[in-house]
């Protein structure tokens, strides 16, 4: 006769179901997909960009298509993939709301040729706007060393496309620094300028600007 044995739940095999369970979750929600489907952002310049030159190598091998059949085909895929993540990880929304885990990160996935830089200009009570400081520019280096700083520039950046709480008292503290090292400067401006940049084999004359972006003006007191 069987001698009769205590029954103990299998906790290691319970434990490696939740794992894998969190590892599933997680890496769907971590893994490069997006989150919505608009189809104005693909006339964006930087879509715009894109898709005419995937519309060019197509053509080079024999697939005749266009810049607006591509964004069209592309949206639809978007479309049916932001559904299907957003089904998956629907049931799990409060929980990694809860736990704060939920962040999945795209950082750098793709170079923006169309970004915008940070301008400052100043100008005596009569006299023209001058340039004192723009990203990128070797002309323009006012205060360079502070605004490239990664602790300023998380103050302004992702401020170019809508200006946070945080951007007027930056502009406010960047006049403080024009007025304290330019007494001559009465008016000081600082903006976004839109860019686009060019790449290795092209002019750095193909660099040019577009239009202006979060303007604000600070007069001495």
């Amino acid at each position: 006769m069987t001698p009769w044995r205590r029954w103990h739940p299998p906790w290691d095999d319970v434990r490696a179901v939740l794992l894998l369970g969190v590892v599933v979750v997680h890496g769907f929600a971590a893994a490069p997909l997006a989150r919505s489907a608009s189809r104005k952002r693909f006339d964006l310049p930087l879509a715009r960009d894109e898709l005419a030159r995937l519309a060019t190598l197509a053509g080079r091998v024999g697939i005749d298509t266009s810049a607006e059949q591509l964004a069209d085909s592309a949206y639809d895929v978007v479309r049916a993939q932001s559904g299907l993540r957003n089904a998956v990880l629907a049931p799990f929304a409060d929980a990694l709301e809860l736990t704060g885990t939920g962040q999945a990160w795209g950082l750098f996935t793709y170079p923006d040729r169309f970004p915008a830089r940070l301008v400052v200009e100043g100008r005596p009570a009569e006299g023209a706007w001058r340039r004192l400081y723009a990203s990128l520019d070797p002309n323009a280096t006012f205060n360079r060393d502070k605004f490239v700083y990664r602790r300023i520039r998380g103050v302004y950046d992702g401020n170019s496309d809508k200006a946070g709480r945080a951007w007027d008292p930056f502009v406010s503290w960047v006049g403080m620094e024009v007025f304290a090292a330019y007494p001559e400067i009465d008016e000081v401006r600082v903006k976004f300028r839109g860019i686009h940049t060019y790449e290795p084999g092209e002019s750095a004359e193909a660099l040019v600007e577009s239009g202006e972006r979060a303007v604000r003006v600070r007069r001495r007191p």
